[in-house]
């Protein structure tokens, strides 16, 4: 079998992936569990390396969950990206002959940049705040559904702790990507 690159590009609503040389291509919608089952996807393709562009956004969670999954990965500077699209005539982002995720694995393809896996004191990290932020997330979704039936003497409180609850995913969130960005895969 071929070594499988993968390009993935990462923006606020979409997440696209790239696979050379089988030119698979597929998009999906930003969110965790999308994340996740691409991650987990991808796992069972058994990648060589997967690209990402590291423009220090959407990438960050992909690859923290990309890490926890033990697939291997390099974030590349965009410089180096377009510097390559131009070198390999693919000058145009918006190009319809390939996809930013095509560009991506092709870079990978050719270029071979080094995976930085994580150490694992911070992959644990990662899942230790995934974890934690799954259950607030459970906590969450269940006093939703209480506050549709509360009365009026809990709605108040309710309402407090849901504010908290989304408060505290919130900086989880930052607190899973920063990790990631103050990482080695970062650099």
């Amino acid at each position: 079998m071929d070594p499988r690159f993968v390009g993935l590009n990462a923006t606020s609503q979409t997440i696209e992936v790239a696979i050379r040389p089988t030119g698979e291509l597929w998009k999906t919608d930003f969110a965790d569990e999308t994340i996740t089952a691409t991650a987990a996807k991808l796992k069972g393709l058994q990648p060589k390396l997967v690209v990402m562009e590291g423009t220090g956004t959407f990438e960050l969670p992909v690859a923290g969950i990309f890490a926890t999954y033990g697939l291997p990965f390099a974030i590349v500077n965009p410089r180096n990206i377009r510097e390559f699209a131009r070198a390999v005539g693919k000058i145009s982002r918006s190009s319809s002959d390939v996809s930013q995720a095509g560009l991506l694995a092709y870079f990978g393809e050719l270029v071979h940049p080094d995976p930085r896996p994580l150490p694992d004191d911070l992959i644990k990290k990662l899942v230790d705040v995934r974890t934690r932020r799954d259950d607030l997330n459970q906590m969450l979704a269940l006093e939703r559904t209480r506050l549709v039936t509360a009365t009026d003497v809990l709605r108040k409180d309710l309402q407090r702790h849901i504010s908290f609850l989304e408060q505290s995913i919130l900086s989880l969130n930052q607190e899973f990507s920063r990790a990631v960005r103050f990482s080695a895969a970062w650099r």
